[in-house]
């Protein structure tokens, strides 16, 4: 979603003001950041083993001095990160001193929670592998439109019958359809295009062209995972915050959850749920444990599999392909190619597994409109797994 009008001009007033004080000979006051003293993460009873960084054959220095920077805004916009390794929480730090205007969509006070945009979407993939093994979706190659009652569809294609659960999952759809040409703001970005203009965004969306047959061409949609949503729904006849919070959440002992609704009071699955860092690390641990979280097996371990199996190639920076909503990557360490795959979310809202160095990490950044959206890999392929033994 595009910066508010507010945001940037609380920029240019700020920018105003330093301008001033500096005009009048004195120079602006020089904040020293103190020192950053690590310490192992607090045991709180939800779930995480903790330890500390020097038990685990990591570089401590190294990872200190990472925190250290963005601390001090050498490496910008980071708001927490979160270090797992071996089923273990290594280390948890938050570094955000300020609400965004993303908060006021649940009304959040904490700023330990923090919105997970597209990350999302990686979340309720999940949601729709547990709906299907407990026999509330039969099949995945279902077809979508079975699960909506709307009577008739405008630019109707036969084709649209064709689109199937799995299409969804993999976006897919051969629904015409830019999210990424375009900026958000701008009228001709298909997602724009739909929120500023409908009220039921799945209706809008499955109203459009087709412009390929489902399961051949790739095109990132938003939408198409706010579907996802109202698929659970509609198979299950829970909510869908419920139906997360009693077969996902709760099972991972996560206690605070919000989602955003869409104007038709469906939980907005593609951008809009709000957890804390150390929650996003659980699903993380989740999916490299092959489903099974302290000992209780959450999601089945073909789901995970699949979950994660390369349904698009893509070839982009840190990207080779796309799953069931989740990204597939290589780093490169030491002239090592390193597997990785991933959630993704606008601004910085990052869950990154490594599961050849048994490790996950987790991030949330509000870097939104500054060319920095994927310094959380920068910074995973640069500081972080040099400074970790396999």
């Amino acid at each position: 979603m595009p910066i508010s009008w507010l945001k940037k001009v609380t920029s240019i007033i700020g920018l105003v003001m330093l301008v001033a004080a500096c005009t009048d000979g004195t120079p602006p006051p020089q904040i020293e950041a103190k020192p950053y003293a690590y310490t192992a993460p607090k045991y709180t009873g939800d779930g995480w083993q903790v330890g500390h960084l020097a038990d685990f054959n990591i570089n401590q220095q190294a990872i200190l001095d990472l925190v250290s920077r963005i601390s001090r805004g050498t490496h910008p916009g980071i708001d927490s990160l979160t270090i797992v390794k071996n089923n273990t929480l290594l280390l948890h730090e938050n570094f955000r001193t300020e609400f965004s205007e993303y908060d006021s969509w649940v009304n959040n006070t904490d700023l330990n929670l923090h919105v997970m945009h597209s990350t999302s979407k990686s979340i309720v993939s999940a949601l729709v592998g547990i709906a299907k093994q407990q026999g509330f979706i039969g099949n995945i190659q279902t077809p979508l439109l079975q699960f909506f009652d709307y009577p008739e569809y405008e630019n109707w294609d036969p084709g649209k019958n064709d689109i199937t659960l799995e299409n969804t999952l993999t976006m897919q759809l051969g629904l015409e359809w830019d999210e990424w040409n375009f900026p958000y703001e701008d009228t001709r970005n298909s997602l724009h295009a739909i929120v500023y203009n409908h009220s039921d965004y799945i209706k809008a969306m499955l109203d459009l062209p087709m412009t390929s047959k489902p399961g051949e061409v790739y095109a990132y949609n938003t939408i198409a995972s706010i579907a996802l949503g109202a698929v659970i729904e509609r198979a299950t006849g829970y909510q869908l915050e419920d139906f997360a919070e009693q077969f996902l959440f709760e099972p991972l002992q996560i206690s605070e959850a919000h989602w955003l609704e869409t104007p038709d009071g469906f939980a907005n699955t593609g951008s809009g749920l709000f957890l804390k860092t150390r929650d996003m690390a659980k699903f993380g641990q989740l999916f490299l444990d092959g489903g099974v979280w302290n000992g209780l097996q959450i999601i089945e371990r073909d789901w995970i599999d699949r979950s994660l199996e390369k349904s698009v190639t893509l070839d982009w920076s840190y990207t080779s392909g796309y799953g069931y909503q989740w990204w597939l990557g290589e780093f490169l360490v030491n002239e090592q190619v390193i597997p990785f795959y991933s959630t993704r979310g606008f601004g910085g809202q990052f869950i990154i597994v490594v599961p050849g160095y048994d490790l996950v990490l987790a991030f949330t950044a509000h870097n939104y409109d500054n060319g920095l959206y994927d310094s959380p890999f920068s910074l995973t392929e640069k500081y972080i797994l040099p400074a970790i033994t396999q």
